[in-house]
């Protein structure tokens, strides 16, 4: 197995990989728009991305001098092909053009439909306009073929604003709501083995963090304790095998009364990778880069306690009034004092652990509050 000691994370926001790679021993770089202080003190370097105007071929010296390249959110439709064959073997996970087919969440509904693995009914916005969708139920979810995070998700109504948005974003994708509790499965795969790790609660659209949407994730809660775990670790496990994905993936569903419906599936480490490590005590950057190197034969994980990750958004424009200390703890994705932030935009996240559900949300909830106090609003 090669060493890779020294691994660069690109993304949107790659604090969570980050930190997790150092921690685990790895000489950490780091790409991303956000860059956070915590993210900042566990990299050897930090190349800041202007997210309106990103030029990944920049990145390419610092790609040719690690060992290791972990693609985070936000990067999944990018365009990586300005790399050589030996820089594309570095990609610790799946190769660029897997991760953006796997990505677009047409494609997946076509083979999800080809599986029959459960999932919502679902129609581009072109299908809708020429008369194609006939079996919609309302309300119906609008998001963007490419993307995460629920940012850009709306909900249509009626027959009138689903045609009017059909119209107007033809490659959105329009799908049935479907009723029930959101959940992600962990999943690490080697080229012979893969292993569902964890069912993680999904945090999604909550008042309480002034979420900008109903449909904006907000964090998760691992592990999620539900009578249909089993299916739902057998139904990510085979659909990561059909779909070839390499390293730690992730699929969203939603667990029904009828059992677990497949909303989408992220190639790549996801934003649950704090609740998990913290839950089960694993490291994943350190697995992910085992499994990818190697024939990693993986055994059965379990829950050692329960751990909240829950993002807190600005309800006004404002700027950061405070350091958020990290002897205190529970608090990550911390911004730099003075950082100004606008109504709708991530502060940063707290963090709870416990024995039970309960004591851990409630400890997330006062760090929530500690974050919510270190912004002054109509500052900006």
């Amino acid at each position: 197995m090669k060493q890779r000691a020294k691994i660069l994370a690109i993304g949107y926001t790659v604090r969570h990989i980050v930190c997790s790679g150092s921690r685990a021993g790895y000489e950490m770089y780091a790409a991303d728009a956000i860059g956070d202080r915590d993210m900042k003190r566990c990299a050897k370097e930090y190349i800041p991305l202007h997210w309106d105007q990103i030029d990944l071929k920049l990145l390419e010296g610092t790609i040719k001098a690690v060992d290791g390249v972990i693609i985070g959110s936000g990067f999944e439709g990018a365009d990586f092909d300005f790399l050589t064959a030996e820089n594309s073997g570095k990609i610790l996970g799946n190769n660029p053009a897997k991760t953006k087919q796997v990505a677009n969440k047409a494609w997946l509904a076509s083979k999800l439909a080809d599986l029959g693995i459960p999932q919502p009914l679902t129609y581009t916005g072109k299908a809708i306009t020429e008369g194609e969708a006939k079996q919609l139920h309302y309300p119906v979810v609008a998001k963007p073929a490419y993307g995460g995070g629920g940012i850009a998700n709306f909900f249509c109504y009626t027959e009138t604003e689903l045609i009017r948005y059909a119209k107007q974003l033809p490659e959105f994708l329009f799908q049935d709501y479907i009723k029930g509790k959101p959940a992600s499965i962990s999943v690490i795969s080697s080229k012979c083995d893969v292993i569902a790790i964890s069912v993680n609660e999904q945090l999604i659209g909550m008042e309480s963090l002034s979420a900008p949407g109903a449909l904006v994730y907000c964090g998760n809660i691992s592990p999620f304790v539900t009578a249909y775990a089993d299916v739902a670790c057998e139904i990510a496990e085979t659909l990561t095998k059909e779909l070839g994905l390499l390293g730690s993936n992730g699929v969203d569903i939603v667990i029904t009364d009828d059992g677990p419906v497949v909303i989408e599936v992220n190639p790549r480490i996801q934003g649950s990778l704090d609740t998990v490590e913290l839950s089960t005590d694993l490291n994943l950057v350190d697995i992910t880069t085992k499994a990818v190197e190697g024939d990693f034969v993986f055994d059965k994980v379990h829950a050692k306690r329960y751990a909240v990750k829950a993002v807190v958004f600005a309800k006004h424009d404002g700027a950061v009034a405070e350091t958020f200390d990290t002897e205190k703890g529970g608090i990550v994705d911390i911004p730099e004092k003075g950082r100004l932030v606008m109504q709708g935009e991530p502060i940063a996240t707290g963090i709870g652990i416990g024995d039970k559900r309960a004591s851990a949300f409630a400890e997330a909830m006062k760090n929530i509050a500690r974050i919510k106090a270190g912004v002054i609003a109509g500052t900006v």
